[in-house]
């Protein structure tokens, strides 16, 4: 079973209802915390971290209240990231963006909020990497088994690299559930505008993959070998892409790799983003990355964009993909009229023939 709602569509005073994280509560409720943004809707856009709740499995949402807003002076504050403390409570953490740095990238800090109550409120937990070119995506953070959290992020290639720039991307180790952090050892980047966004997820046999959007045409992995301290040349995985954000993340029950991504034509003509950002597709792999089947699409309308997917699993088994989604102009340029949608779908539907 595939249920697909629409969470919180655009309205004249926030014009993008964005994407974001879902944590399950102890009470088997859902939790998300997701953006919006005002103006005019772009990635520069003031926004603000919102709460809604789901008490039937994703499939109604209710309870909206404001989280954080953007601090004055600064640009915007984004990519909230939610997941279970060490003590049973739950972290928050996100990116405030305060503008530009001389090397053409973003000066970001990074926050850890808290919550003992089950999301009702959260207080300041940590502040790291203040004021550094370092930016994170949606529902990100992985724990593991070790207890290390690992949080991927992404940074701007020093130098002159053309109008949209060049990134690198990189990972956060913390071993004291997010009070402080450190860098992996190396920066990965590719060619034409590098790496950006990336998901990491840790296999069955310790390696840990990281996936990470790209420009040339197809999703790429990096492994560590060593909790994600030092991470290996990036390899295509053969799964076609535009340049778009993938989700890697891990079928509970099967222990089967999960990606979520844009299954399309490479197009480097196209308006926007060498390619469609259509159809959203989901595909598993019983290898732990080297192979993919079950290839499926989550929504597959021509005429709209769905991007920045994040997942995660219930104790029921049952997967809560966020992204949000605009319709396309007719000149293929992407709009900033943007909905947050939610997936729920049953684990067995990725195994579903078609």
């Amino acid at each position: 079973m595939k249920q697909v709602v629409t969470v919180a569509a655009s309205t004249p005073e926030w014009t993008r209802k964005s994407e974001g994280d879902v944590i399950e509560l102890t009470d088997g409720r859902l939790l998300l915390v997701s953006m919006e943004f005002g103006g005019d809707g772009s990635d520069f856009a003031s926004t603000r971290l919102v709460a809604q709740e789901s008490a039937d499995g994703g499939r109604t949402w209710g309870g909206h209240r404001v989280i954080t807003t953007t601090a004055p002076g600064d640009v915007n504050v984004y990519s909230p990231n939610l997941i279970r403390a060490a003590d049973g409570g739950i972290l928050l953490l996100f990116h405030r963006n305060h503008g530009k740095d001389d090397g053409h990238g973003a000066l970001c800090t990074l926050y850890a909020w808290k919550s003992d109550d089950e999301g009702e409120s959260f207080t300041p937990h940590a502040e790291f990497a203040a004021r550094k070119d370092l930016s994170l995506c949606n529902a990100v953070v992985k724990r593991l088994a070790s207890g290390r959290l690992l949080l991927p992020v992404c940074s701007a290639v020093p130098g002159e690299h053309g109008p949209w720039g060049k990134y690198a991307v990189t990972v956060l180790c913390s071993d004291d559930d997010g009070l402080t952090w450190r860098e992996a050892a190396n920066r990965l980047t590719l060619p034409l505008r590098g790496a950006m966004e990336p998901h990491v997820e840790p296999t069955r046999e310790g390696r840990v993959l990281m996936v990470m959007r790209n420009q040339l045409g197809s999703l790429f992995l990096s492994e560590s070998r060593d909790d994600g301290l030092t991470w290996s040349l990036p390899q295509t995985t053969g799964l076609r892409t535009p340049e778009s954000c993938p989700e890697l993340t891990r079928i509970p029950g099967t222990g089967d790799l999960l990606m979520i991504w844009n299954n399309a034509p490479y197009d480097p003509g196209f308006r926007s983003h060498y390619g469609k950002r259509s159809p959203l597709t989901a595909a598993i792999s019983r290898n732990e990355g080297r192979t993919w089947e079950h290839v499926r699409d989550i929504e597959d309308d021509p005429a709209r964009a769905y991007s920045n997917p994040g997942c995660r699993f219930t104790s029921k088994g049952q997967a809560i993909v966020n992204y949000w989604t605009c319709q396309y102009r007719p000149d293929w340029a992407m709009q900033d009229i943007i909905d947050l949608r939610v997936a729920v779908i049953d684990a067995e539907w990725f195994y579903e023939r078609v």
